[in-house]
Parts: structure tokens; C-alpha cells; sequence
């Protein structure tokens, strides 16, 4: 209907015009909105830069885009206009007049460089287009058709509170066709976001409200047919947004469309080597002797090792406190050991036998002579309830496996990124969305930024085995999606190039002051304050570089996504001021015991000279007399954090703190990797402008710098985007990988330079003739890309005519 009705607007006749249009209202009131929708809602491009000139479209720039007028002619800085034949001109100033293009009409864009970071070498450049993104999707079609590897967009949530213009204007939620407009505003932008995604193996991935859940899924069932499609529950505010007369809102979605044969990666754990201390097998804690109560009687029993091989072949059954070790059965070639101590005192193994067949099988127990006469061999093992062999090579949850020499830890597994429910803290987009954002653009605030985490587990899950992938953000906002990219490729090493897109609107509140001071889309002072140059840019650049444009380096860090050993230094308290002679009784030692937090009093009785423990990480000794029993008790208990010591003679607590430190070593813990704001990312990115071009320049071939940063696109974006240069037959920039041939007079020349610069890649070549462009191209290297230019080459990236 819309269409119609646009198409009504151009008939001359008005009366005719009047009765057509008042048909189409009747028809509109019977419309029923569901599957159908107004596929053909017009939809049309201001063009601040384009030159008011006589026979152009216009509108004004503060009115209804919508409300359109023809040029007739131009005098003294005034427009005269008409709106159709019989309703007579119309004068208006040309500042306050801008260009209209119609859908359908056709477009020469340009890219205009604003400006550039290099921080990454001769890494390709991400790049960041300030336009409509309908007309740069047009353009990127052409330079990377079926050549995406991902594409994650945002969009516009339609909820109603002028989040999103149609047309110049915010859609509020009085709109009564605003679901009809954004679903022609989308399926317009998914139809180009199909042809740019590789067809064999890539994913698009929708972030999404329950406002138009419903209605884009079954967009994209039209769009993407026969796809696989999947959607994921995000937690992003576990406090719960409130809704009027709703349930309170807690999560978003993620619509997963599957092109090809793409698929969701299993991640892989990071993992970091360190030095780990491997405790002992045999227990050293004399409360865990073989016979007493805590000991038990399963865990005294032979382990027989290979003499040859010296490696565990078997293990016996326990023993029960009266069999004697000569009870215990003959194995070939092997000798049985048993934990017994330097000074014959029979012990016990730190594990049941089932327990340490488990560990062996993991790789978690190692062998090693020993000069003890009693044992022979020590074993040394890690704890392993923990731990979940998932297949060979692979654990998870959490714990260490031996590699030669040394540990590999093994990090938390991440199971939630196996399923369609995602819950987890760093998700929430109010601490690592819009405070991130807070952090680098401190004047500025934007609406709603999605969890830099969010999207770094969204696009690892889905690139993580890409590491060289194109992704591109069309809706890009705050600049989020390229953020998580830099901080994935610097945590696996790799090369990913993003393409971000965005427009650069201000808010309907601002809009509303900057046009009360007489200022007007497309002047300087108004768009500083759109998002793409307030906010995209910004953040960008900040985050790129690590500091702020004053210097001011970033706070904070990054959590990575994997863990790393540190060591930390045990606690050592001296308990000086309480007479040990008071400590006779249990209920003495269970009262000191209470106060010290981590020690349970029901582990306490009369005869507790001290306190240590496999299960806790705190320790106490009443008694200083058996200061050195207490040391031999604590040998490879390198799990205890604290030490409490009941005594007033210092000497004697710092030989014990000294002796402790040298016996245990320091305390390894394992914490979130984090990496910090202020290092920034070893990349580069370049920062375009679309415009648009005047037809007559392009037909007179007077636009070559604009096409400049297009063929340095096609060509990867390598290299800084050079200056244009037209003044010599061929231009074959320093550093980037294109080439073009300007004069095919002088294609023999061009063709030796080519041959001394094996990085290019792409050749574009200038000429009418199409078997002039065949011969040349056939005489040039087969791996290189060539593609022919006209003359009036820009008519090659017309866009915009469909």
C-alpha cells in the first residue's frame, strides 16, 4: 500500500490524485497485520553533501522527509520549487534544503577518509563506515559477495521509544504500522546480508527482544530458507528490567542462523605450565597412622611396582592392622611397596585403592626411587575428584595433568557455551556494557550496549577455529562487536578483520536542543554529536590505543577467559598472649578453636597438641613443645593457607614460620587471567565516510580519489589506504596490494612493475573494450584477481538501481 500510494503522490492531476488516495485509505483500515507486512514501504537517503541544483529531489532539512519537492531553478541563494504541476512554486533558502534519493535511483558513492589508527604493524585495517546502512551493505556486496565469514548485528528493537528512524523520523510506539515498517527496514538489509555471507560454511546471528522475536524469526525463515536456525537465551540484567503490568525482563536472545555447513566450535580451555608441587602419596600426619581411627583400615595396602619399568602394575588389597606385610601376594617381577616412614612407623596412602587406579588412568600418580629402605619408591599424585577426562588429551572443571616436566592447569570447564541458555555474570550489560562504555567515553552515554563479554563468547563460539575470518557489524552502535574481536584475536593470536557500520544519528532529546540553536543535520557542529563520531569513533580508538585523547591511560582489565598460577605467601599468626598452661582441657582448646576462624571444634579434643588436616586449609598448634612433631605433621600438606601458633617465645614462631616456608614452599592459587584496559590491541582501523557523488562528475571521470579506498577494501584492506593519483598512467601504491592501470597504452610498462612486487593481488585495469581487458588479463599471473573498469569507472560501483 505504501508503494501505491508513493506512486500516487507523483501523479500530476490533483483531483485525481485525491480520490486515488482516499481509496487507498478505505483499503488500509480492512489490512490485517501478521505474515504479511508493506513490503515496498519506500524508503529514502538525505544527501548533505550533494549540491542543490536545478531538476534535483529535495526536502527540508528540519521537515517530513517524506514531503518532497523538484528544483525548477536557482537564484540569489533561493531554490524555486514545485510539488507537482498545478500547485506553483514554492521559494526556500538552499541551507535550509537537502538532496533526496528515492530507493531505486541511482547512487555513486564514495568513501571519504576521516581518520585512522595504526597500532598493529602490517596487520590488515578493521574498518568503520559512518553511513545508512542500506547503501554500504550495496557496496559491500560488491567487493565481498559470498566472502563473509560472520555477520552480528543489533538492530533496532522496535520497542516504541524512538530507538530506531524510518524515513528521518523516530517510530514511536503511536506508529500503528511500525512493525510493518521494521520489517521492510529489515528484510531489505537481510536480503544483502545473505549475498554477503559465504554460502558453504558461515553464520548470521540476530541480537534480539521479545518486541520483534516472533516476527524476525519468521523473516528469517522467508530470507534463509532451509537453514538451520537456533535460539539462545542471554541473561543480560539478572536483576530484571521492570515492564508495566509484565514479568520483569532479565534476558535477550540470540537467533543463530546456520549457512552451510557452519557450526558451533567446541572452545578450547586455554591452558597455562607452571610449576605445581606434587604431594605425596603417603600420608605424614601421625593422627593418620595405619590402626587409628581417623587412618581407617583401606588405606594401608601394597602397590607394586615394575623394577624394569618402574611404573605401577598393580595394586593389593588392604591389609587389616594385624596382617603382617609377608601376607601379601607375589607379582612377577614387581616389588610391593607400602607407606611406611624413614623410621619403620607403618602409615597409611593418601587414597582408597579404587581412588588410585582413577588417578593412574588420568595420568595423575608419578613414580620415584627412593632411599628409604622401608619404601622403596615414593609416589607422588593429584587429587582428581575434580577432574573429568573428556576424551584424550582433554579434561575439564578444574585441576592439573602431568606433561614431561611440568603441569598443564586446566581451567573451569564452560559449559554454558554448549547450550541455549546462557547465565553467567559477565554478561550482564548494565557492569560490562554501559559501565565499559562509561569508561572510555566519560562526557557521552548510549543506550543499552550490549556485554563486551556477551559478544567475545558469541563470536569465539563461532570463530574460534576462523582465526584469519571476515566479520561484518551493520548495526554497529557503540562499536561493541569490534571491541570483542580485538580482545578475542588477543587472546588466541588470531587475524580477524571486522567491518563496522552505523549511522550517525543523534538522539531525539538532543536533536531537539541542537535545532533549538539553529543547527541542522549535516552541519559540522550537529554531527559531532551523532553516535558514529561521539561514541563509535571514540571507543574505538580509545580501547585500540589504550589511553584517551588526552593521554590518560584506561583503567581496569580484562577478563580473558582462562586462568593463571600465582604464587602467594602463607599467613602466620602468633597467638602470644594466652598462657598455653591454660589449654589442659578440650573445652579450652575447642574455645580458641572457635575463635579462629576455619579450625573445626569438633576435630579438637584433650589431646590435640595440634591441628592439621588434608580437608582444611587452617592450622593450629597449642603446644610449642611439639613444635617439631607439628613439622613433620605438616610435611607436603601444601593445601593449608594460615598457621595460627600458640606461643610467647618469638624465636620460636619465626623458626617455625621459616621452617614451614621452606618445607611447603609458597602458596600456588589460580585466578582469572586479566589483561589490562591501558595495553590496548595490536591493530589498525580506518574510518571512512560514505558520500555521494554528482552524476556529471562521475560521467567526466574526475573521481578517482574516491574510488580509491573502495579497491584498497576489495584488495583486504592492507596496508594504510593511500592517496589518490592520477597524474601517471598507473597507480601501483607503496605498501598495499592493488594496482591500477589507468592508460592501457601502457600496459607493457605496467606489467613489469607488477612483476617486482609479488605482494599484489588484485589488478584492476581501465578500458571499454572487453577484449582489450581479456588479452591484457590474460597475460598477466593467473593467481592474481582482475577486474575490468570503464572509463568513467565509478559507473562500476553504481549502487543503489534495484
Amino acid at each position: 500500500m505504501a508503494y501505491l500510494e508513493d506512486k500516487i503522490q507523483q501523479v500530476q492531476d490533483k483531483t485525481l490524485r485525491d480520490i486515488l488516495l482516499a481509496e487507498v485509505k478505505k483499503l488500509k483500515k480492512e489490512k490485517k497485520f501478521g505474515l504479511v507486512f508493506e513490503e515496498h514501504v519506500p524508503e529514502l537517503v538525505p544527501m548533505y553533501s550533494a549540491t542543490v541544483r536545478p531538476r534535483t529531489t529535495v526536502a527540508l532539512k528540519d521537515g517530513d522527509l517524506l514531503e518532497t519537492f523538484r528544483v525548477n531553478r536557482i537564484k540569489d541563494g533561493s531554490a524555486f520549487l514545485s510539488k507537482d504541476a498545478d500547485g506553483g512554486e514554492c521559494v526556500y533558502p538552499l541551507d535550509k534544503l537537502v538532496v533526496v534519493q528515492r530507493f531505486g535511483e541511482a547512487i555513486y558513492p564514495a568513501l571519504i577518509p576521516m581518520a585512522t589508527v595504526k597500532n598493529g604493524g602490517e596487520r590488515p585495517f578493521h574498518t568503520l563506515i559512518e553511513a545508512d546502512n542500506y547503501h554500504v551493505l550495496q557496496l559491500l556486496e560488491y567487493l565481498y559477495a559470498s566472502q563473509v565469514d560472520c555477520i552480528y548485528i543489533d538492530p533496532p528493537y522496535n520497542s516504541g521509544s524512538k530507538d530506531w528512524k524510518y524515513n528521518n523520523d523516530y517510530v514511536d510506539k503511536n506508529d500503528r504500522w511500525r512493525h510493518s515498517k521494521w520489517l521492510a527496514f529489515m528484510e531489505r538489509r537481510l536480503w544483502l546480508a545473505k549475498r554477503l555471507l559465504n554460502p558453504a560454511d558461515s553464520t548470521l546471528i540476530v541480537a534480539i527482544d521479545d518486541n520483534e522475536l516472533f516476527t524476525l524469526g519468521l523473516l528469517l525463515d522467508d530470507v534463509f530458507k532451509g537453514c538451520d536456525k537456533q535460539i539462545v537465551n542471554v541473561t543480560i540484567n539478572p536483576k530484571g528490567k521492570a515492564r508495566d503490568g509484565r514479568l520483569s525482563q532479565v534476558d535477550e536472545y540470540l537467533i543463530v542462523v546456520y549457512m552451510g555447513d557452519a557450526q558451533a566450535q567446541e572452545i578450547s580451555v586455554e591452558s597455562s605450565e607452571v610449576e605445581v608441587r606434587w604431594p605425596y602419596l603417603r600420608r605424614s600426619d601421625v593422627e593418620s597412622a595405619r590402626g587409628t581411627i581417623k587412618g581407617g583400615i583401606r588405606q594401608f595396602y601394597p602397590i607394586y611396582v615394575d623394577e624394569r619399568s618402574e611404573r605401577i602394575v598393580a595394586i593389593g588389597k588392604p591389609l587389616s592392622p594385624e596382617q603382617s606385610l609377608e601376607c601379601v601376594p607375589n607379582v612377577e617381577g614387581a616389588v610391593p611397596v607400602f607407606p611406611i616412614r624413614d623410621d619403620g612407623k607403618h602409615m597409611n596412602w593418601g587414597l582408597i585403592g579404587p581412588s588410585l587406579q582413577n588417578a593412574i588412568d588420568l595420568g595423575f600418580v608419578r613414580v620415584s626411587k627412593s632411599s628409604n629402605e622401608y619404601q622403596p619408591y615414593n609416589f607422588s599424585y593429584i587429587t582428581v575428584p575434580t577432574i573429568q577426562k573428556v576424551k584424550d588429551g582433554i579434561y575439564r572443571i578444574g585441576g592439573v595433568k602431568e606433561d614431561g616436566s611440568k603441569l598443564v592447569v586446566i581451567p573451569g570447564g564452560k559449559a554454558q557455551k554448549g547450550t541455549t541458555a546462557w547465565k553467567k555474570n559477565l554478561h550482564d550489560a548494565n557492569y560490562y556494557g554501559s559501565q565499559v562504555v562509561g569508561t572510555f567515553i566519560q562526557d557521552r552515554k548510549f543506550p543499552f550496549p550490549k556485554s563486551i563479554y556477551a559478544v567475545f563468547d558469541t563470536l569465539q563460539l563461532f570463530l574460534a577455529n576462523k582465526p584469519n575470518a571476515l566479520l561484518v557489524d551493520f548495526f554497529a552502535g557503540s562499536g561493541t562487536t569490534l571491541h570483542a574481536l580485538n580482545l578475542l584475536n588477543s587472546v588466541d593470536g588470531g587475524q580477524r578483520r571486522c567491518i563496522l557500520v552505523t549511522n550517525n544519528e543523534v538522539s531525539a532529546d538532543e536533536a531537539k536542543v541542537l535545532q533549538e540553536q539553529g543547527l541542522k543535520p549535516g552541519n559540522a557542529e550537529y554531527e559531532k554529536h551523532g553516535i558514529c563520531q561521539s561514541v563509535t569513533w571514540p571507543r574505538s580508538k580509545y580501547t585500540i590505543l589504550g589511553k584517551r585523547e588526552d593521554g590518560t591511560l584506561l583503567s581496569g582489565d580484562y577478563l580473558i577467559g582462562s586462568t593463571i598460577t600465582k604464587d602467594k605467601r602463607r599467613t602466620f599468626k602468633q597467638i602470644g598472649f594466652i598462657d598455653k598452661a591454660q589449654f589442659t582441657t578440650a573445652a579450652r582448646k575447642k574455645e580458641l578453636a572457635a575463635l579462629l576462624d576455619g579450625i573445626p571444634q569438633s576435630k579438637i579434643n584433650k589431646d590435640t597438641a595440634f591441628f592439621v588436616d588434608e580437608t582444611e586449609t587452617k592450622s593450629v598448634l597449642f603446644d610449642d613443645v611439639c613444635a617439631d612433631v607439628y613439622l613433620a605433621a605438616l610435611d607436603d600438606m601444601t593445601h593449608i593457607e594460615t598457621f595460627y601458633v600458640v606461643t610467647a617465645n618469638n624465636a620460636l614462631f619465626n623458626r617455625l614460620k621459616d621452617a614451614i616456608n621452606e618445607s611447603l614452599g609458597p602458596l600456588q592459587v589460580s585466578e582469572d587471567e586479566k589483561r589490562p584496559l591501558s595495553a590496548g590491541f595490536e591493530v589498525n582501523l580506518a574510518y571512512f565516510k560514505l558520500d555521494f557523488l554528482d552524476p556529471d562528475e562521475v560521467q567526466l571521470g574526475r573521481q578517482f580519489a574516491a574510488l580509491v579506498p573502495i579497491l584498497w577494501l576489495m584488495a583486504g584492506a592492507k596496508g594504510a589506504c593511500p592517496d589518490a593519483d592520477d597524474s601517471k598512467p598507473f597507480f601501483i601504491p607503496e605498501r598495499c596490494p592493488f594496482a591500477v592501470l589507468l592508460d592501457e597504452h601502457c600496459f607493457l610498462s605496467f606489467k613489469q612493475v607488477l612483476q617486482t612486487r609479488p605482494d599484489i593481488s588484485h589488478v584492476f585495469l581501465v578500458t571499454h573494450s572487453e577484449e582489450g581487458f581479456f588479452s591484457m588479463r590474460d597475460e598477466l599471473d593467473a593467481g592474481l584477481q582482475v577486474t575490468q573498469l570503464y572509463k568513467n569507472y565509478l559507473d562500476r560501483f553504481k549502487i543503489n538501481t534495484e
